[in-house]
């Protein structure tokens, strides 16, 4: 009877054990910039959105639970609605820039990216950058640009880097350049958001085991009481 009643608490705690390992998985980490006419640090504002912090472009920066590459999501909402407006220019930080690689994925595709270490200024005044990206017109409201970036052990929150000020200003997350309306243009600084995708659940090797070991022990637990 001791022997049997062992045996079921052991069976009992590697359930238990395989489930609370089951729940723990891999988290992948998401890092959202997100840019509204309050962050203007040069130029003339379009219209829209009216209220000033509404957010009207974002980027996102999804490691999928990994390190070395990290997806980056530019996108322009149907917020910005002043007639012609678009984001022309999108800058970048990175920790340990600079980037190894850049690669196009889906949406609004351009050639004309740069990547270095605190060498391109946003207008002059909005900081020293580590990569940028310059889309002649195309990324307009409703659109995206998805694109993978590369380097040693970065991961979501490596892109949570401020820029190196420029002479006169910067110091900013990021930074967009919006054109296209009223003969004029503004450069806008961006900040961290929340973003709306869950964060993707990757399922460890040895969480899959024991698991596995679990449903074992259930299994047996059910012969026995039979």
């Amino acid at each position: 009877m001791k022997t049997y009643f062992r045996k079921t608490k052991l069976v009992a705690a590697l359930s238990a054990l395989s489930f609370f390992a089951a729940v723990s998985t891999s988290q992948a980490a998401l890092l959202e910039i997100d840019f509204s006419k309050s962050g203007a640090f040069s130029g003339t504002t379009p219209s829209t959105p009216l209220n000033a912090s509404d957010v009207f472009a974002k980027a996102i920066f999804d490691d999928g639970g990994g390190s070395g590459s990290v997806t980056l999501t530019m996108s322009v909402l149907n917020n910005l609605s002043t007639t012609g407006a678009y984001v022309k220019d999108w800058y970048f930080n990175v920790a340990n820039a600079p980037l190894t690689g850049v690669a196009f994925t889906s949406g609004i595709s351009t050639s004309d990216i740069d990547i270095g270490t605190n060498a391109f200024k946003a207008n002059g005044t909005g900081g020293k950058f580590d990569f940028a990206f310059h889309f002649p017109g195309e990324l307009v409201p409703g659109h995206t640009s998805v694109y993978t970036l590369t380097g040693a052990g970065i991961t979501a929150n490596s892109f949570n880097s401020v820029s190196v000020p420029a002479p006169n200003g910067g110091g900013y997350l990021g930074a967009i350049h919006v054109q296209g309306y009223q003969g004029t243009s503004a450069w806008i600084s961006g900040q961290i958001g929340d973003p709306v995708s869950s964060p993707s659940q990757v399922p460890e090797p040895a969480t899959l085991a024991l698991l596995g070991l679990g449903f074992l022990g259930i299994g047996a637990t059910r012969r026995r009481n039979k």
